[in-house]
């Protein structure tokens, strides 16, 4: 069991729709387990729910919404799997993003933010162990001149076991 801080992004109906089935058919790691996401903190392992809940509220207790808008993909490589990532990454709503993340792992979590890997908002849509697809369809995505904006409105305290998320607490960003 771990712990994990998401946020589910408001967009449109078009947008979601577009992702999703973008997913159906590239993500072979995700796409039945959790809705499009931005993780904000990664699994957590050795923390009580109500003590990881409570810093969570504490540390984005000063956030606020945040209006965000994608028009790329990137790809990255997991260092601890065989897997290629395609993210999309917001151009606008980025540094908000990293500020709100860097807060969450400022207090109690400090000795949980991995340093071997920069952190980058986004939300994952396709993965595969050859990075050639990934880098095709990163081009694909780039090509559309596509353009997704919308907002985090709040955070989802989860709780992730054997390929399965629930949500234990919404936080509300003011």
């Amino acid at each position: 069991m771990s712990l994990l801080a998401l946020a589910y992004p408001r967009i449109s109906q078009k947008d979601y729709n577009w992702i999703h089935e973008f997913r159906e058919e590239n993500d072979e790691l995700n796409r039945r387990v959790i809705e499009p996401h931005f993780a904000l903190v990664f699994p957590v392992f050795n923390q009580r729910p109500e003590t990881f809940i409570e810093e969570i509220k504490s540390r984005s207790a000063d956030h606020h919404t945040i209006n965000f808008a994608i028009r790329c993909a990137v790809m990255d490589k997991n260092a601890f799997t065989p897997y290629w990532h395609v993210y999309m990454v917001p151009d606008e709503g980025y540094s908000q993003i990293i500020k709100l993340h860097d807060n969450l792992y400022s207090g109690k979590l400090a000795d949980e933010l991995r340093m071997d890997s920069p952190f980058i908002p986004h939300i994952e849509i396709a993965n595969s162990v050859d990075k050639w697809t990934c880098k095709e369809l990163v081009d694909q995505i780039n090509y559309l001149d596509l353009e997704i904006k919308g907002s985090i409105t709040e955070l989802d305290v989860v709780e992730y076991h054997e390929e399965r998320v629930e949500t234990l607490e919404k936080i509300k960003l003011t």
